[in-house]
């Protein structure tokens, strides 16, 4: 049986392979039925051999192929022909699971032969794309569940707002929220809010939105509001100070033509972080983003010497950048 797991979504595309791999029970004799080749590597005679070889004391083995299909697309009729003759002779003793981490499109060299496996029973073509909107609030609630847990709606809202489209990310925050509420109650705002890391994050993102609009009063607000929340005055200027770099670094690359996922590889950061790092740094010039950065590098030096006083100084220099052009 052939399985093409395919789309953007890595997460999901685990789940996918995980939940087929469990077919093979458990260790030891599942993993000596179990093997992963690179497709960016791998020859046509050594995949033919790894999926010709018998399972060993279960009725079938896996073989997972990584990164074929684009490989197929881009270089090769040698490849295209040796798939299309071996594909439909599949041995019924082999799994063969052909992963990749972008969509398989209907323009692919193997797209028809894919269609036409699928429609005769000898093949499976799963596609996970992105979850957005109410897709992803929904799969949130039911993993939630999965999880043995309920999660209202508006936490759901919130947690999706505070960690974006990660779903393998807001699987891990869940599993701590999940210990939080100690499976005896419903997960709520407050609880995303008190466990949630980004929750924290997301107030340095309002912060730093009012900046980029000069709107002083707002930018004010939002800090008083982390303030009162117990922030620390020196940690605020740590977390300021690391999302100015953040969003300097971004614009520089991005001047050098790199895209949002070289970026984030590059920086060691997640995707979705970025992705709203782009759209904070069109509000600001390189020349501003340095001398913010600056100024709160001095800020942190005063209050650490005692050359300044936390609260009106930070509130001195977040109404001095608001009043700033670039």
């Amino acid at each position: 049986m052939l399985y093409v797991i395919h789309g953007e979504e890595e997460f999901l595309r685990s789940q996918a392979i995980k939940k087929l791999r469990e077919r093979l029970g458990s260790p030891p004799l599942s993993d000596m039925n179990f093997t992963l080749l690179d497709g960016k590597k791998v020859q046509p005679e050594e995949l033919r051999e790894t999926c010709q070889t018998l399972p060993f004391m279960l009725p079938v083995r896996i073989v997972l192929v990584k990164g074929l299909l684009s490989r197929v697309g881009k270089r090769g009729k040698d490849w295209s022909d040796f798939l299309a003759d071996f594909l439909p002779r599949l041995p019924a003793t082999t799994i063969l699971i052909l992963e990749e981490d972008g969509t398989i499109e209907e323009e692919h060299p193997l797209y028809p032969l894919l269609n036409e496996l699928e429609k005769n029973g000898k093949a499976k073509l799963l596609s996970f794309e992105r979850l957005r909107g109410e897709k992803l609030r929904q799969w949130i609630r039911e993993r939630a569940k999965e999880k043995g847990v309920e999660i209202t709606q508006e936490a759901a809202e919130e947690l999706a707002f505070y960690v974006g489209e990660e779903l393998r990310i807001l699987d891990m925050e869940l599993e701590k929220l999940a210990v939080y509420v100690d499976m005896a109650r419903p997960i709520v705002p407050e609880d995303v809010r008190a466990v949630v890391p980004y929750a924290r994050e997301a107030s340095i993102f309002s912060l730093t939105d009012a900046l980029g609009k000069r709107d002083t009063r707002t930018a004010l607000e939002v800090l008083r509001a982390l303030l009162d929340q117990g922030e620390p005055i020196l940690g605020i200027i740590g977390m300021l100070g690391k999302h100015i770099r953040l969003l300097l670094m971004v614009k520089l690359l991005m001047a050098k033509g790199y895209s949002s996922r070289e970026i984030a590889q590059r920086l060691g950061t997640l995707p979705f972080v970025v992705d709203k790092a782009i759209r904070q740094s069109a509000n600001f010039t390189v020349d501003y983003l340095k001398k913010a950065y600056e100024g709160l590098l001095e800020l942190d030096v005063a209050l650490k010497t005692g050359r300044a006083e936390g609260p009106v100084a930070i509130e001195l220099l977040v109404a001095t950048l608001t009043s700033q052009g670039g």
